[in-house]
């Protein structure tokens, strides 16, 4: 019995992504399906901004951004008929998609304000302090104090010129940027700023 049921199970592990990757080509409606925990995360497995996962686990690159939103209105469709929606999320899907750098040969771009924080005592979990870029936001420490936000550029070039840095793998704009942490050095001479993501 403990084989069966293990065998079986593999043979669900092994169908159900040729049947959800079925659902994302068009093919007749989508039926209903499991709703998952993260619904985000659900949507970046079954439409990858990179492209198809084939079966070897190889990408083949979208041939175009249409495919990639195709594939994602497919699976946000099969979520809503399954109930696993809001009303925010049934909303904001499909115009995250169209608002990415998947399928077009761009990149995104996220600019960052970074400031710094009064806080007296920063890392106790207190916001006892307020930033130098935005009197009205309360912070611990310096990283309660960077904003960002995010556009699709043309080419990294134009992306750096602007003073934006370019994020690995592109996204959509509807994402938060990556995290930054700054380190300031200071030496006799002068102070260097690193920002890393």
């Amino acid at each position: 019995m403990r084989r069966a049921t293990r065998l079986f199970a593999v043979l669900t592990m092994l169908v159900l992504p040729m049947t959800v990757a079925a659902m994302g080509h068009g093919h007749g409606k989508p039926g209903p399906i499991s709703c998952p925990t993260d619904v985000a995360a659900a949507l970046a497995a079954q439409c990858p901004c990179g492209g198809t996962v084939n079966p070897d686990q190889s990408v083949t690159p979208w041939r175009n951004h249409g495919q990639f939103v195709k594939c994602v209105v497919h699976f946000r469709n099969a979520l809503r008929k399954s109930g696993c929606l809001t009303d925010a999320e049934r909303q904001t899907i499909a115009s995250c998609a169209a608002r990415s750098t998947c399928g077009k040969d761009t990149v995104l771009c996220c600019h960052y304000v970074v400031g710094t924080c009064s806080d007296t005592m920063p890392g106790d979990m207190v916001k006892a302090g307020v930033c130098s870029n935005d009197a009205t936001l309360t912070c611990d420490t310096a990283a309660d104090c960077t904003t960002s936000s995010a556009r699709i550029s043309h080419d990294a070039t134009s992306c750096m010129a602007d003073g934006g840095v370019v994020v690995d793998g592109g996204g959509s704009v509807c994402a938060p940027c990556p995290t930054t942490t700054t380190t300031t050095t200071t030496t006799l001479a002068s102070t260097t700023t690193t920002t890393t993501l």
